[in-house]
């Protein structure tokens, strides 16, 4: 009963003319069914369901309506601006939806297509974003092998003023929709929270943004060839938003260029089960005194790309295995990675070719640096150690 009446309690508060207008009427077109879905698992949190309450206005409003009048569908124009689309964001909050982590993923398999920038851009399957070096384009598919959405993303690191994450998102699945309901967020003085979100309507298509600056931005539409979510990080302006926004307007996604088969699978799996993998680049840690604690490797379509190694020294074997040697005293670590797959930024990082290394030039920068990296022909080696001299020796020993 208790609830019963906080329920009505909240509702008494809403503008009248919000439930007026929030009553089906015969005569009305249904509006696009995705503005109501609910936040899905894996990224497909699509965060319209509820607010449109509040935002349910005729479309025949123009764009430059007054604020006062409240909230509306925005009308897109040719002198339309980026930061049109995020108009009625609230700057309040840092954040918007999220999915779930710990949330099972609503796909089955996943395979990448990264290695295809260069085609992909050829083919006016992707914008040219030089800007950003690092891409990664995964497929997800359902258990019968059919699509259930596309990513892609560009990344740029560096100082944190350089960084950038931009991502695409896309389906052409039906996907489940929860049941309609009013959702009416109140404060701590009881006062109505509106609704963080903009609405503009861009050839009769609804697109509906979150975000501000300095804050994570999201824009989500669907059109007749798919739905689609657009994220940028807290440091991407509206203009690299909006960027993909327009090139997906004039290039739809082409789902059937990512079929299963065509792509690649990474799996990781214990270096146990392939003992010799690397083994001409690894050193033989056993032998100084090294007690692996955790090594994995990361196959691509079957075959090793990567090695990840976590490694204990001066302690005894059984406290490495039961992972209860952190209080004992003179314990080293060390994090050993091979990597045949190296980005640009690995590349950068490094200090030369391992025949090049010395034990001046190792110690000199871990002592500026928690890592030292370097190239051995076309891999990197990248090493985590807690002592300076351990990691010269492993390194001298590759050498000889």
């Amino acid at each position: 009963m208790k609830e019963e009446k906080r329920i009505l309690n909240i509702l008494s508060q809403v503008d009248e003319r919000y439930i007026e207008e929030a009553a089906p009427s015969k005569h009305v077109a249904k509006k696009p069914s995705w503005i109501k879905w609910g936040t899905l698992a894996a990224c497909f949190c699509l965060i319209i369901a509820g607010a449109s309450v509040l935002f349910k206005q005729d479309f025949e409003q123009d764009y430059n309506q007054e604020e006062s009048s409240g909230h509306t569908v925005l009308q897109w124009s040719d002198n339309f601006q980026a930061e049109d689309y995020f108009k009625y964001n609230s700057a309040a909050s840092d954040d918007v939806s999220e999915s779930k982590s710990d949330a099972a993923p609503p796909y089955a398999e996943t395979r990448f297509f990264s290695d295809n920038r260069k085609q992909y851009e050829n083919d006016f399957l992707i914008p040219i974003i030089d800007s950003h070096p690092l891409f990664d384009c995964a497929a997800h598919y359902n258990s019968d092998g059919s699509l259930f959405s596309i990513e892609l993303s560009w990344h740029r690191r560096g100082e944190t003023e350089d960084y950038s994450d931009l991502t695409i998102i896309a389906g052409h699945q039906e996907v489940e929709m929860i049941e309609d309901c009013i959702f009416v967020e109140i404060d701590e003085q009881g006062n109505i929270v509106e609704p963080t979100i903009t609405v503009t309507n861009r050839d009769g298509i609804q697109i509906v943004s979150e975000g501000k600056a300095g804050q994570k931005k999201k824009i989500t539409f669907q059109n007749e060839s798919g739905w689609y979510q657009i994220v940028g990080s807290w440091n991407d302006d509206y203009d690299s938003i909006v960027m993909l926004l327009d090139w997906l307007w004039e290039h739809p996604i082409d789902f059937t260029r990512f079929s299963m088969e065509a792509g690649d699978c990474y799996t990781s799996v214990l270096l146990d089960e392939y003992p010799d993998a690397f083994s001409n680049y690894l050193p033989d840690f056993e032998s100084f005194g090294f007690i692996a604690s955790e090594t994995h490797l990361l196959l691509k379509n079957g075959v090793p790309v990567s090695f990840e190694g976590h490694y204990v020294a001066h302690v005894e074997e059984s406290l490495v295995m039961a992972g209860n040697y952190y209080d004992v005293q003179g314990h080293t670590k060390m994090h050993w990675c091979f990597n045949t797959e190296p980005d640009i930024y690995d590349l950068q990082r490094c200090l030369g070719e391992l025949d090049t290394m010395t034990e001046d030039i190792v110690k000199d920068a871990l002592s500026k640096e928690s890592s030292i990296a370097f190239t051995w022909g076309d891999n990197v080696v990248i090493i985590y150690p807690d002592s300076p001299d351990e990691a010269w020796e492993l390194i001298a020993s590759l050498q000889s």
